[in-house]
């Protein structure tokens, strides 16, 4: 992306602590007060010194949003001049600036910086007004004061696109963990990993004082992260001092995260072959083999010449730290283990670009998708516990609803959900089933409260269901990818997905005599399964829920109920759009959002290809269909965001009235 650098027109200076940006990568910034270092203020006095200050620069440190701007660019003021050795001044002191993920420009200090002088920095002017993800990495090895981030006056500021797992990847370790020596702040290797695996991550690696000191280790264990990953054996003098911190160190984690995976990592290679060095792998190993045998399932060793070995020394700075070869290795090394431990999508996804299925074989396929998720019991015929039959309302200000029932669903594994029922003051027999994709609350302003009260205002009831562990009171609590680990009689995690909503119609399909689903993100997703397999779903309205596979990338991938290749195999996304929509009376109608910044817009598509793309499998679908059914896609240019917008609402009523 090739924006020239021409002199910035009016700018509008924002504080980085502004609620229009995101910071991530800087754990205790809320206790903090909204500064910018690595390390809680009250543990000053408590940490080693040189711990204390290696923490007050940011490295690992993002500033993130999503703007239309035209440009960009930042006021910063740093301590003193670049000052390193083995460091240029933009692996030490650099802000690197990311456009949808690719690097754009650097901002650094320069040889008279001093503490109360501000340096400015245009990242890009005159580029066209069309909305990007803006990443911000902060630098290495330099404290930085970003004062101020410049945006066009007009400019729509967004929050990014979601992580792939909402907890962060916790890193400790030495100086290599803190990013020695990466020409810029976006090629640490944690930087590269996570922009490759779509990952939050925090960096608590601290040059030469990565030594596993007690008070360390408590801060460390702080954190709620999804993994852990450990690499600091190198700072210790001898092997007596890295005994006396390791295992002590992974206990103090272990016993504050008993379910939380820990990665541990030996040393890299290094230019002297340290006999040291050595002595620190057959400890580290001895350790973390007899854990794991003593039934610690959630400890990984990671051999550091895995990752950068003795034939691979072109990948070293200095004989010791990495370069930015070295760290891409590390970075291609690591990629793997974690993507396998967290759940994260596959290098390639299931090949989707054909359908198999057609009308006269919906049956057929339908029974054995059913059969995968459920097993030889097939779909449940389970009913829900009618928790309250007057119910609080989950949605505030809600105008048209005249009694509200709460349904508690129990299912295998201990897994729980509930649906909320609503009903109309005047009703004439039609459901609308309404799920919510990732988020614990319908008043989240994507639109759902608004359809709820659009939908029993014109007379329908409503039923309200979550996404597993996205409800109030359970909010996030598992990571979807976590269910697929549950040890399940018969069947596949899939069925927690679905169940909310099967067994509460399993109680309420006697008293209506049609059902509809719509559904928001993951309740898009959900929709459009759902569809497929009951066929007592009437018309239906996945919202920014999917498209298929072979058309996915970046932060559209979704979780791994998206893109599980053992079920996509059985049947792709498109077979799924068929199965939805065949049957007598039966439609479905598929809504994307043009402009959404989460999942499945032009932004995160191809850009001026977007709709053609999207275009040719509708017409695909539609042909597998024929006459059968009725399919039709529809890109909503109203929506500014991910949201089911009032134009789209206004879309179903008038297709539900057919």
């Amino acid at each position: 992306m090739n924006f020239p650098l021409l002199f910035a027109a009016a700018l509008t200076w924002l504080a980085p602590q502004d609620a229009k940006f995101t910071i991530n990568g800087l754990p205790w910034l809320a206790e903090n007060k909204g500064e910018l270092i690595r390390l809680p203020r009250r543990l000053e006095a408590e940490l080693p010194k040189p711990v204390w200050n290696l923490g007050l620069s940011p490295s690992g440190g993002r500033i993130r949003f999503r703007t239309n701007s035209t440009q960009i660019a930042i006021r910063v003021e740093y301590p003193s001049p670049p000052n390193m050795a083995n460091m240029h001044a933009f692996g030490q002191t650099g802000v690197d600036l990311y456009i949808d993920g690719s690097y754009r420009s650097t901002a650094i200090a320069p040889k008279d910086a001093e503490k109360g002088k501000t340096v400015e920095h245009v990242f890009f002017a005159n580029a066209p007004k069309q909305s990007r993800d803006i990443t911000l990495y902060l630098p290495l090895y330099k404290p930085a004061n970003v004062i101020s981030i410049g945006v066009d006056d007009d400019a729509a500021i967004e929050r990014p696109r979601r992580f792939s797992n909402p907890k962060p990847v916790v890193f400790y370790g030495t100086s290599i963990t803190q990013g020695g020596c990466a020409s810029r702040s976006g090629l640490s290797y944690q930087a590269i990993l996570a922009r490759r695996l779509n990952l939050d991550f925090v960096n608590l690696g601290f040059s030469g004082n990565g030594k596993g000191e007690p008070v360390v280790a408590g801060m460390v264990a702080e954190l709620d992260a999804s993994l852990f990953i450990l690499d600091f054996s190198q700072n210790n003098p001898n092997i007596d001092a890295l005994r006396e911190v390791y295992e002590p160190f992974l206990n103090t984690v272990r016993a504050k995260h008993p379910d939380t995976p820990i990665v541990a990592i030996t040393p890299i290679a290094s230019a002297d072959n340290s006999a040291r060095f050595q002595q620190y792998r057959e400890h580290i190993r001895e350790v973390v083999n007899r854990r794991i045998a003593s039934g610690d399932k959630r400890l990984t060793l990671v051999e550091g010449y895995s990752l950068l070995g003795p034939s691979q020394l072109d990948g070293l700075v200095d004989g010791v730290h990495p370069n930015d070869l070295g760290f891409q290795w590390m970075a291609d090394g690591l990629a793997p283990t974690i993507a396998k431990t967290l759940n994260l999508p596959p290098p390639v996804l299931v090949n989707d670009s054909k359908i198999a299925v057609t009308p006269e074989t919906a049956a057929a396929m339908r029974k054995q998708l059913i059969d995968f998720i459920w097993g030889p019991a097939g779909f449940p015929a389970f009913k829900p516990v009618v928790r309250a039959a007057n119910a609080p309302s989950p949605i505030k200000s809600l105008k048209n609803a005249a009694q509200i029932e709460a349904l508690e669903i129990r299912m295998e594994a201990g897994q729980t959900n509930t649906t909320y029922h609503l009903i109309p003051k005047q009703k004439f027999g039609q459901l609308i089933v309404l799920h919510h994709g990732h988020s614990c609350s319908f008043d989240d302003g994507a639109g759902l409260a608004e359809a709820a009260d659009s939908f029993l205002g014109a007379g329908y009831s409503v039923l309200l269901a979550h996404m597993p562990h996205m409800r109030p009171g359970d909010c996030q609590t598992v990571p979807h990818g976590d269910l697929f680990n549950l040890p399940l009689k018969s069947g596949n995690a899939l069925k927690f997905f679905l169940e909310p909503v099967a067994y509460s119609l399993n109680l309420l399909k006697p008293d209506y005599k049609e059902i509809n689903m719509v559904g928001l993100s993951g309740g898009g997703w959900t929709t459009t399964l759902y569809a497929a397999l009951d066929p007592g779903i009437r018309v239906s309205f996945p919202v920014a829920g999917t498209i298929p596979l072979y058309l996915r990338s970046r932060g559209s991938i979704g979780d791994k109920e998206q893109y599980l290749d053992e079920f996509y195999q059985l049947a792709g996304y498109q077979d799924l759009y068929v199965l939805g929509a065949t049957g007598a009376g039966r439609r479905q109608v598929q809504i994307l959002n043009r402009k959404d910044n989460c999942c499945f817009g032009e932004a995160q598509h191809n850009g001026n290809d977007y709709e053609p793309a999207m275009r040719v499998y509708e017409k695909r679908v539609r042909q597998a269909i024929g006459d059968k059914g009725s399919f039709r896609l529809v890109i909503d240019d109203d929506a500014p965001k991910h949201m089911i917008s009032p134009q789209a609402v206004d879309i179903m009523l008038r297709e539900l009235a057919k």
